[in-house]
């Protein structure tokens, strides 16, 4: 039986060794002195891509489903739409990685090897079911990204912010296993089916002290997952970490987990839905505090990478709360959320890598030194570039929840399910806080369209350098996603519909 199961493993399967056939080709092109050493940037984006679109038709005609042995993994078909969407928005954002490389001269094929390993690991983590082999595999993803983090060898943020991420990790790994020594010591068992058929039977009051060793462990692994999404107060290193992170680098650590990770963390709150109404607090306080301090904090951030990154702190608190309602309805607006989330993001990382792009070759030709992207480098933009000044109005218009804009109909289905859940205090409590999020981005605009501050100095460099059929690739994904933001608000009903056939499935409905 298992023989026939693992078909339905054969996307995995080709992507392991895809990157395998990868790695040894360009470790021996780029050695080969026929061809002088070449740097092969533009040929393994190429390959990357290809791999890409290949795991993506083959997800596509997965027809096998069921349960690999002994519920260690399992395959569905909600894990099989979430990997093609998880897959799709890879290849979308592929192109951004690859400007972001170029930009900050990395010139190592080995980042995309990273890259599709870390993809590789993701995938297996949807089809997880047992704690010890999602421990194997969060560890595999996280050692790619603390490779990725210190990638730019030259840089002393890109080390320091590398060495924060593995030490703050190793310790959150630490707090993973013993919450699973503790479950497996109270239960004897770590898989999500055999949890889920224990915590159904009421403990004798002879044993209610296992009761609470179970429940501190459940508590421990959930942490872990809150660390991983860079949920506040769990958030310390991810500021660190994104800010000194090659700029390609924080791409990949702001759009690719987030997805897969609320999947799982879905699939575990299904699996503890007995025991959920011990933790549900610790939900809800996360979820509030998220949204506060990303909130807060980023109405003090000067630059605009900081700025995005706790934008996206505050975009997790939504989606912690949705948690908290443990309902089909909440867990459908989570992946309504994050679609759009990740549509989103590419557009924002689409613009800062460009602008970055056209800063830099414009300090180039006037021979000065690239400086980060500050919220005064955008300044009036609109005179220079009206499109894309527009664009930016959509972005974060839409982030914010401004209608019409499908950022405003992922925040209130998100509140709908707090208030059908009888969870009105902590709705109220996010339109407040989410009242005062609009400040810094009206903030974003108002620099875009009306700051004059070093008009002549900046932007008129970057009009002479500027040239738009160089980027027609990028114009056209960032046109495809301004047009979903948009097209998403009118017609919501098909991307509805397919998260609550997601939901539906990881619950066996």
């Amino acid at each position: 039986m298992d023989s026939i199961i693992l078909k339905s493993f054969l996307p995995e399967i080709f992507l392991s060794l895809a990157i395998l056939l990868q790695l040894v080709f360009n470790a021996r092109l780029i050695n080969n002195l026929s061809f002088n050493f070449p740097i092969i940037d533009k040929e393994i984006f190429g390959q990357t891509l290809f791999i890409l679109f290949c795991l993506f038709c083959l997800f596509l005609n997965l027809k096998v489903e069921g349960f690999f042995s002994n519920f260690i993994f399992i395959n569905d078909e909600g894990g099989r739409v979430v990997k093609i969407l998880f897959t799709l928005s890879c290849a979308l954002v592929l192109i951004t990685i690859l400007r972001s490389f170029s930009l900050q001269k990395l010139n190592f094929f080995e980042f995309f090897t990273l890259f599709l390993l870390s993809i590789l690991a993701l995938l297996l983590l949807v089809s997880v079911y047992d704690l010890i082999s999602a421990y194997l595999i969060i560890e595999m993803q996280a050692l790619c990204f603390y490779v990725l983090a210190s990638f730019r060898r030259t840089s002393a943020f890109s080390t320091e912010s590398g060495l924060k991420y593995f030490v703050s990790g190793s310790f959150i790994s630490c707090v993973f296993l013993f919450g699973c020594s503790l479950i497996y010591g109270g239960l004897g068992t770590l898989n999500f089916n055999e949890l889920n058929l224990l915590l159904s039977f009421p403990f004798d009051e002879n044993y209610t002290y296992i009761n609470y060793f179970v429940i501190i462990g459940i508590l421990f692994v959930t942490i872990t997952l809150l660390f991983k999404i860079s949920a506040a107060p769990f958030h310390f290193w991810a500021p660190d970490v994104y800010e000194g992170s090659p700029l390609s680098t924080t791409v990949i650590f702001s759009i690719l987990p987030k997805l897969i990770i609320f999947s799982f963390f879905i699939r575990w709150i299904s699996a503890i839905s007995l025991a959920f109404y011990d933790i549900k607090f610790i939900l809800i306080a996360t979820g509030l505090c998220s949204v506060f301090v990303g909130t807060f904090f980023a109405l003090q951030q000067k630059r605009l990478k900081r700025l995005i990154i706790y934008s996206s702190i505050a975009q997790v608190g939504f989606l912690v709360m949705a948690l908290s309602t443990q309902s089909v309805d909440g867990f459908a607006s989570i992946f309504f959320f994050l679609i759009l989330y990740i549509i989103t993001s590419i557009l924002v990382w689409s613009h800062i890598t460009l602008f970055q792009t056209f800063q830099t070759r414009s300090n180039l030709f006037y021979n000065k030194i690239s400086t980060p992207l500050f919220l005064t480098s955008l300044s009036n933009i609109f005179k220079t570039n009206p499109v894309w000044a527009i664009s930016f109005v959509i972005i974060f218009f839409s982030i914010a929840g401004v209608p019409p804009l499908s950022g405003f109909l992922s925040k209130i289905f998100i509140l709908f399910g707090l208030v059908q859940a009888k969870e009105v205090f902590e709705a109220t409590a996010l339109i407040l806080i989410s009242a005062v999020s609009v400040f810094y981005y009206i903030r974003v605009i108002k620099t875009v369209f009306f700051e004059s501050k070093d008009v002549k100095s900046n932007n008129m460099q970057i009009q002479t350098i500027f040239k738009p059929e160089m980027f027609e690739f990028d114009s056209s994904i960032i046109a495809f996603c301004l047009f979903l933001l948009i097209f998403i608000f009118f017609y919501p009903t098909l991307l509805l519909l397919i998260c609550q056939y997601i939901v539906l499935s990881f619950f066996g409905f």
